[in-house]
């Protein structure tokens, strides 16, 4: 199975976070693609995102995963509204507007939490038209759409797993390794066995 891996704004390639995943993924059977487009700032995306879509687009493969986070996410969605045919999708903290639509019959797994005030101040940004228009808070509220394909995990009510609370607090060390690290591949290896 093939995922797309996909880092946020502020953190190029991932060095800060979900690039930990891909030695995970890899372990269990992934070949990941993870694709790069530097260190850019909220404002940039708004004008970086669109060419993102037809640079990546030709490399996404008919059930392909896209498993990203904040920004990342947002890349992700405009792929899908461009037709990129995913298997299903894994938004970690997703800047995304929480009742964005997905196609049915494809599997969506939003992992969020209320501590995740970045993706708050994403949903103020993008109502100001300052940021991407697909920005917003489903990283702090989760989805509240009504596509019963779409299943929030929020990771701070998730026992017996650690607490996250915070935009990229998923993936430190103490709550990656050993618990949150694991449990992301998980959701990855459901995606990956289809609906």
């Amino acid at each position: 199975m093939r995922c797309h891996v996909v880092h946020g704004i502020l953190d190029p390639l991932g060095k800060a976070g979900i690039l930990k995943l891909v030695p995970l993924l890899q372990a269990a059977g992934f070949e990941c693609l993870v694709p790069d487009y530097g260190f850019i700032t909220a404002v940039e995306a708004k004008l970086i995102n669109p060419s993102l879509v037809g640079t990546i687009r030709p490399y996404v493969l008919p059930g392909d995963l896209w498993i990203a986070h904040s920004n990342g996410c947002a890349i992700g969605y405009h792929l899908l509204a461009a037709g990129a045919p995913f298997g299903g999708m894994l938004l970690i903290n997703p800047a995304l507007q929480p009742n964005l639509s997905f196609p049915t019959g494809l599997r969506v797994i939003v992992c969020s939490n209320k501590g995740d005030d970045a993706t708050v101040l994403a949903q103020a940004g993008a109502q100001a038209g300052l940021l991407d228009p697909v920005w917003g808070e489903m990283g702090h509220t989760g989805y509240i759409g009504s596509n019963p394909d779409v299943q929030n995990l929020f990771a701070d009510r998730c026992p017996p797993l650690p607490l996250v609370d915070g935009h990229g607090d998923i993936f430190t060390d103490a709550k990656f390794a050993g618990a949150w690290g694991p449990r992301l591949v998980l959701c990855a290896a459901d995606l990956a066995r289809g609906p």
